[in-house]
């Protein structure tokens, strides 16, 4: 599913998925035309022509006014109708609201989109004064905070070197070995400085990790107590919604 080789991608087809992923994020949804061209390194006229095919599409809105580019409405459209044929989210949105009023703390799940990157699919806010707020479509790293380590400590060892090449050392290798013991992942100020994050995996019908579910919050709120009391309910949650949704939990996962 996430094979490197690149002789299969149409060059076209990649800068226009492109140009969606970076109007698709916070900081950059509304952009003129040349900071999409220098962000992008893609040439003037092939990124005029993509803008002007995305458009005719509705996939990319042009406001003359601000002289601005940002996601087009028929997106709207696409994200309702993949929304319904996913069921596994009506699944998955259910544990998470159950997790989010027992934690108080906004809970995440996250799907992984490329072999060393992950990305927020459904979220429940925190309805507490302070929380922490996420962007679905936001995009991280995959050896980074709990939700990384939950993937990586599932990989296969070569995999693992390749998308986590900055982190593959002893310790790194003994906390994954932990993570598969414990069922569950943790993390401080990993990802964000002073941010705290509980994950723990949901697998799919090959018994590999399809998803990762996780509570966050500031610091205060997850002292190390609460974190082994979240991540064993996050555990015992994502097992849940593994056999939910069909999906094959692993022999040596504690349940």
């Amino acid at each position: 599913m996430f094979d490197n080789d690149d002789k299969y991608i149409v060059p076209s087809v990649k800068q226009a998925v492109e140009i969606l992923h970076l109007l698709s994020r916070t900081q950059h949804q509304n952009k003129k035309f040349g900071e999409i061209m220098d962000i992008l390194n893609i040439p003037r006229t092939t990124t005029m022509r993509l803008l002007r095919t995305l458009i005719s599409y509705g996939l990319v809105y042009y406001d003359e006014r601000s002289q601005t580019y940002s996601l087009g409405p028929y997106l709207v459209i696409l994200g309702a109708r993949a929304t319904e044929f996913l069921d596994y989210l009506g699944i998955v949105r259910k544990h998470l609201s159950q997790i989010q009023q027992v934690t108080g703390l906004t809970s995440v799940a996250a799907q992984r989109i490329r072999r060393d990157r992950l990305t927020y699919l459904v979220k429940e806010e925190s309805r507490n004064f302070v929380h922490v707020t996420v962007s679905l479509g936001q995009q991280f790293p995959i050896d980074r905070g709990s939700f990384g380590k939950v993937f990586c400590a599932y990989l296969e060892d070569e995999e693992l070197k390749e998308v986590a090449s900055s982190r593959y050392n002893e310790p790194f290798i003994a906390e994954l070995k932990e993570i598969r013991k414990l069922g569950y992942a943790t993390s401080k100020g990993e990802q964000v400085d002073g941010i705290s994050g509980v994950a723990a995996p949901i697998f799919g019908p090959d018994g590999q990790v399809f998803l990762a579910i996780s509570c966050i919050g500031v610091m205060e709120q997850l002292p190390s107590s609460k974190m082994i009391e979240y991540g064993e309910l996050l555990r015992d949650k994502g097992i849940r919604i593994t056999q939910e949704i069909g999906g094959v939990v692993p022999k040596y996962v504690n349940s």
